[in-house]
């Protein structure tokens, strides 16, 4: 993967068009959520990968972003979405010009990453969501919760 790439493969449009029913029918399954809410999550989930892919190509020193309790049911539609592989990685493909792996917060011992590592990540992240995604995208991410898994 070249860490040089000044333009997007693709725009954040294109990858907001993007759609995939059996992920969305999976996730409504197993999340037990409406059609509404799968959806609505399936687009977060979509920014979410884009603002990823930007953070991996971003100059001068690229980074891979993080999920947080905030954003854990776009982390849940991403583990969805990971399970039709060959789909996954087409589109990966196709928008972004390489694989973009999920990385758990952990180590192979399941210990959390190093919790200055994890807050400086977040930082940049909540800076490059500002900038890619806009105010309101920020907002509903880390301020409302909305995404965050139900307590």
């Amino acid at each position: 993967m070249s860490t040089n790439a000044a333009i997007p493969v693709s725009t954040l449009d294109e990858v907001l068009a993007y759609r995939h029913p059996g992920v969305i029918r999976r996730y409504m399954k197993e999340q037990h959520a409406t059609h509404e809410d799968a959806e609505e999550v399936f687009l977060e989930m979509l920014k979410y990968l884009y603002v990823s892919y930007r953070g991996m190509v971003s100059e001068p020193e690229p980074f891979g972003c993080v999920v947080s309790e905030e954003i854990e049911k776009i982390d849940w539609m991403w583990h969805t979405f990971l399970l039709f592989t060959l789909d996954y990685a087409r589109f990966c493909d196709r928008y972004f010009g390489f694989f973009l792996h999920h990385i758990p917060n952990e180590d192979e011992e399941g210990q959390p990453i190093d919790d200055a590592l994890f807050r400086a990540t977040i930082e940049r992240q909540i800076g490059l969501v500002y900038d890619v995604l806009g105010e309101k995208t920020l907002t509903t991410w880390y301020d409302e919760c909305r995404y965050a898994a139900a307590v």
